[in-house]
């Protein structure tokens, strides 16, 4: 009689990849959508998703939970871009980070601090 062989690590890669499209069903905000958004220019958007992921390590949070990227590709163009998505506290978190003369950035910093102020009262 052979005995049950168990494969520990095929079912954490499948508990892993569980965990993993439970957190991109989350992703549901385009980074792309923020040039609406006082976003110059892909250089302003870069910098402040960087920002924001670096928030999200310093703070002990796995930055792949808010943020994925993927690729289009336009065929007839010849072009391959990467689009990021993000969860609703990621893209705050990049919005949030975004450079001192977007108005949209400073409307955010101050509402979220005024009412941080006003709780503290």
């Amino acid at each position: 009689m052979t005995g049950i062989v168990r494969f520990d690590s095929r079912l954490s890669a499948v508990l892993e990849a569980f965990e993993e499209a439970l957190a991109h069903r989350e992703l549901n905000y385009s980074i792309s959508t923020l040039k609406r958004y006082g976003f110059s220019n892909q250089v302003e958007v870069d910098f402040a998703l960087k920002r924001a992921m670096a928030i999200c390590n310093g703070m002990g949070i796995n930055p792949k939970r808010h943020f994925t990227h993927f690729y289009k590709v336009d065929v007839s163009g010849r072009q391959v871009m990467r689009e990021w998505k993000a969860s609703k506290l990621g893209f705050y978190l990049v919005l949030c980070n975004g450079v001192a003369k977007n108005p949209f950035t400073g409307a955010l910093q101050i509402e979220m601090l005024t009412e941080i102020l006003h709780k503290l009262e």
